[in-house]
């Protein structure tokens, strides 16, 4: 079997490496944003939140959040403004965490879609007109990379940069909003972030801050896990903390830092298939992405978890 050959992705890297020096000086923290929502006096059937992933191929997912928890989860799509020419209907869940109850939390998948293509949406026949733009079919393609968002000033200064590198898909490899527990604050990450979010996928990871374990509470990651369903079971894994996915050539595996990862766990069994399917010839490249740190690799040289 010939080795995989290395094919060029620009890569618009936020978090930039530089060569740290005696006179360096770390920015002071910034303030925690304080995120408005404008829909407040509108209809709780009013979707927010909204963000959109991959979720196999041609297929998109949108998700979004209402309020009003007899809302409907279908979306209405096409390719031209304010005209619908296909529907697709979702699923929904809801989660309780302490005294905290969630909204109504719709994942819709729409699709089959045309690559590199802009399509305006609509979610539960409510509120805004959305538009997102479909990654390319092969390279080039831009991927923006940014963890540790949080909900600061300089979350916002960060959220510029990736909105000007005009990329096609955005990877967060971990620590999404910092809500650290704190309910109230996966709202405002969704709503802060809802510009970029609805408008290119951004594929995630977990994080310790998506670790949320209290006492009693069987799931730690119930939030995250409830909000952001990355496209896990259309890659075969059995968790939406590890997942992978294919885009323009390149198969991206997203690893769970905070799940098990061991020779006998399902993660490692689930990496093992992924890199014997990726070693058939059917990619130019792979990559692999976690909370604590980014590999990008020629297949032959894998030989366990990262």
């Amino acid at each position: 079997m010939e080795l995989i050959k290395f094919i060029l992705v620009t890569i618009s890297t936020l978090l930039i490496s530089a060569t740290i020096t005696a006179e360096y000086v770390r920015p002071l923290p910034r303030n925690t944003l304080n995120i408005q929502w404008p829909w407040d006096s509108k209809s709780h059937s009013y979707p927010q939140q909204v963000h959109i992933s991959l979720a196999g191929d041609k297929h998109m997912r949108i998700t979004w959040i209402t309020e009003d928890k007899h809302s409907s989860s279908f979306v209405e799509y096409g390719t031209l403004p304010g005209r619908y020419d296909s529907m697709a209907e979702g699923e929904c869940t809801s989660y309780n965490y302490l005294l905290y109850s969630s909204g109504k939390i719709h994942h819709t998948v729409i699709g089959p879609l045309e690559h590199d293509t802009v399509y305006f949406y609509r979610c539960g026949g409510q509120g805004p007109e959305f538009q997102l733009k479909t990654p390319p079919a092969q390279y080039p393609i831009t991927f923006a990379v940014a963890g540790d968002l949080g909900q600061t000033g300089w979350t916002k200064s960060t959220l510029d940069h990736i909105d000007q590198c005009k990329y096609d898909v955005y990877l967060l490899p971990g620590d999404l909003s910092y809500a650290d527990c704190m309910q109230h604050l996966w709202d405002s990450f969704g709503r802060l972030v809802e510009p970029l979010a609805s408008a290119r996928p951004w594929m995630v990871t977990e994080g310790n801050h998506e670790e949320e374990n209290i006492l009693f509470l069987t799931d730690e990651f119930v939030s995250y896990n409830s909000r952001w369903k990355m496209p896990f079971e259309e890659s075969g894994s059995t968790s939406n903390l590890y997942y992978s996915f294919e885009v323009a050539g390149v198969h991206v595996i997203m690893l769970g830092s905070y799940a098990d990862y061991d020779e006998s766990s399902e993660q490692y069994t689930w990496l093992m298939i992924c890199q014997r399917w990726t070693g058939q010839g059917h990619l130019g490249c792979l990559c692999y992405f976690t909370c604590h740190g980014i590999i990008v690799t020629e297949l032959s040289k894998v030989q366990g978890m990262i």
